[in-house]
């Protein structure tokens, strides 16, 4: 099973809302044994939800990091708001366009949820 999750708000609780369904469905997947691959695409607003401080979340993001959910950063976003990826958590993968990666993921078969 391959999942790809979307989030553009900054809004804490949107935020918190999308890592408690990243870790039920992290839970699931290994109850039934289910192979799963999963990434989440950060973008818009929630570039915040990457940041290694001054982030109620940041524990929350490295703990799903090492149960090999792979969190990604739009480079539009981050030029945007002039940022570098050094700026952020570790181990967080980079695309040029966050859309276009979106869309690619689902032409290959991907589900899509956004959050």
């Amino acid at each position: 099973m391959k999942v790809v999750f979307q989030i553009t708000s900054g809004d804490a609780d949107v935020q918190l809302s999308m890592l408690g369904q990243l870790h039920n469905l992290l839970t699931q997947a290994a109850i039934e044994q289910t192979p799963l691959d999963v990434e989440v695409v950060v973008h818009g607003q929630a570039w915040n939800l990457l940041l290694p401080t001054a982030n109620p979340l940041a524990e929350k993001v490295r703990l799903l990091q090492e149960r090999t959910v792979l969190f990604i950063i739009c480079a539009n976003t981050l030029r945007g708001r002039e940022m570098q990826l050094t700026d952020l958590l570790p181990g967080i993968a980079l695309v040029p366009a966050a859309i276009f990666h979106l869309v690619k993921r689902q032409q290959e078969g991907w589900a899509y949820i956004r959050c």
